[in-house]
């Protein structure tokens, strides 16, 4: 790997990671650009015309469906190799 120039010697050594993780982390002070964030608002406001209760309670319904799906596939491979 090391003749293909995925890494280099001394590239991420010592503290240097520490001080990138550090340096990212203080690029803000929040946790998002607000300006980022009021732009970002808006232009989801343009594109979905829904009510937000409406659109809180779809995304949860779809983030409710997918372990359920994991546990019913689950289920019925049980099933399956049981009765086979």
């Amino acid at each position: 790997m090391i003749g293909m120039g995925l890494w280099l010697p001394g590239q991420w050594m010592g503290g240097e990671s520490l001080t990138l993780l550090l340096g990212l982390a203080s690029h803000h002070d929040d946790i998002i650009d607000p300006d980022f964030l009021a732009w970002l608002k808006a232009r989801l406001d343009h594109i979905i015309t829904l009510d937000p209760w409406v659109l809180i309670v779809v995304l949860t319904l779809v983030v409710l469906a997918i372990p359920a799906t994991i546990i019913g596939f689950y289920l019925y491979q049980q099933w399956r190799v049981k009765f086979s």
